[in-house]
């Protein structure tokens, strides 16, 4: 039995850890490298891509880390670990389109939701390193 054990603490450290090394590219490299290389508004773009394209990864990644850190024994590890999933799948919410109209004569900004979204990111990247590290404890 202790094998098991051993096995799904692993899985749930290994889970979140791939969630947070994630979350770290799409919100740190890749903003890092777009702005270096492509306009503002290209950049920006490509950004709330990239951070929506990867936040159902994450997610995933995430789950199986709560369900492994459950088999496993750690409780702590599994709760922190569904937050994030949640946290993670916020930025799918955050980045969506806006249905509502604009007043005309006035631009959309829509800079606020990529630096609330990249935000949200590195917080949850954190609180998943944070996971990773009570699974591998046992905790």
């Amino acid at each position: 039995m202790a094998d098991f054990t051993s096995i799904m603490l692993a899985v749930a450290a290994l889970g979140a850890g791939g969630a947070a090394a994630s979350g770290w590219t799409a919100a740190v490299i890749v903003p890092n490298t777009h702005f270096d290389g492509l306009d503002a508004g290209r950049a920006d773009r490509m950004i709330r891509k990239v951070i929506s394209a990867t936040a159902g990864l994450q997610a995933l990644l995430l789950g199986l880390a709560t369900g492994a850190a459950l088999l496993g024994g750690a409780r702590a590890a599994a709760i922190v670990s569904a937050i994030c999933a949640l946290g993670f799948l916020s930025n799918v919410w955050t980045l969506a389109p806006r249905k509502e109209k604009t007043v005309p004569g006035i631009r959309k900004r829509t800079s606020t939701q990529r630096a609330v979204a990249v935000a949200l990111t590195l917080l949850m990247t954190v609180a998943a390193i944070t996971a990773a590290f009570l699974a591998a404890f046992g905790v």
